[in-house]
């Protein structure tokens, strides 16, 4: 096929395409990527340190948390299980299973034992205020020190 052809194809295929697209109801709207990359923007560290620290949360949630509940927060947050593997892969410590934990690890990526808060609550406010509130609930009752 010619590139000429091609090219005249796309106004018609366009309309097409873009009626594909499934809203994705419980899910959370711009994802776990989203997420990090304004957690990272909002406390000013790099990506790596949000991945860490978010990652870090989320491990305590899925330790803290039955399977089922779990489930449900990966459900609404899809990508929450790749971030976890991140973050493992970014620090050179277990991943933490408490919240007394997560001092250790905010210690590891050199950010202050506070921090832990920040990040927490940044969380908690990003899926707050995109209708998460089921999954706010599950992930402070894993948070709970």
């Amino acid at each position: 096929m010619r590139r000429r052809d091609f090219l005249r194809g796309i106004p018609l295929s366009a309309p097409f395409i873009l009626m594909l697209e499934i809203p994705a109801e419980a899910q959370l709207s711009g994802g776990i990527d989203e997420l990090v990359r304004e957690l990272g923007f909002a406390l000013e560290i790099p990506l790596t340190k949000a991945v860490a620290g978010s990652g870090g949360l989320l491990n305590v949630a899925r330790e803290q948390l039955s399977a089922s509940e779990f489930a449900q927060i990966s459900e609404a947050m899809p990508g929450a299980e790749r971030l976890i593997q991140q973050a493992d892969n970014t620090i050179q410590a277990p991943m933490p299973k408490s919240m007394g934990e997560m001092a250790l690890m905010m210690d590891e990526l050199g950010l202050p034992t506070e921090s832990t808060d920040k990040f927490k609550n940044f969380m908690l406010q990003y899926l707050r205020g995109r209708g998460g509130r089921k999954i706010v609930g599950l992930l402070q009752r894993a948070w709970k020190a």
